[in-house]
């Protein structure tokens, strides 16, 4: 059976560094360039020492921000996520392309630097 794109799209609540909490409907992580698209709609990526590792939305319960270093570009983001089991677990948002959160609010079109991103939660 298809389900519609829509049907699988996550719905994130969006705390900013200036304590705004938005939720956002189809929210993707965008890690494109000009010359190429990088977009994940099913979570984020995150470095584990070496190693990378996507983050899928359907197993977090919630993620912080812990740090960010703007005196680097860009930026690097340290974060703690936590996982719908309760494990907690440490890691730097991965550093590549736009690094932008994007989606729709009822507002509108909604865009944000993952850096100025405080706390992430998918609405369930």
């Amino acid at each position: 059976m298809l389900l519609p794109s829509r049907a699988l799209a996550t719905d994130l609540q969006v705390t900013d560094s200036q304590g705004t909490m938005v939720v956002v409907k189809d929210a993707a992580v965008d890690y494109g360039s000009l010359l190429a698209s990088d977009i994940d709609k099913d979570g984020f990526r995150i470095q584990q020492g070496d190693a990378v590792v996507r983050v899928k939305w359907s197993a977090v319960q919630s993620v912080s921000i812990m740090k960010v270093d703007s005196s680097v570009k860009p930026a690097r983001v340290d974060l703690e996520v936590v996982m719908l089991s309760g494990t907690r677990a440490p890691g730097t948002l991965f550093r590549k392309g736009a690094m932008t959160l994007t989606g729709i609010t009822p507002l509108g079109d909604y865009t944000i630097a993952l850096e100025k991103v405080r706390r992430l939660a998918p609405v369930r």
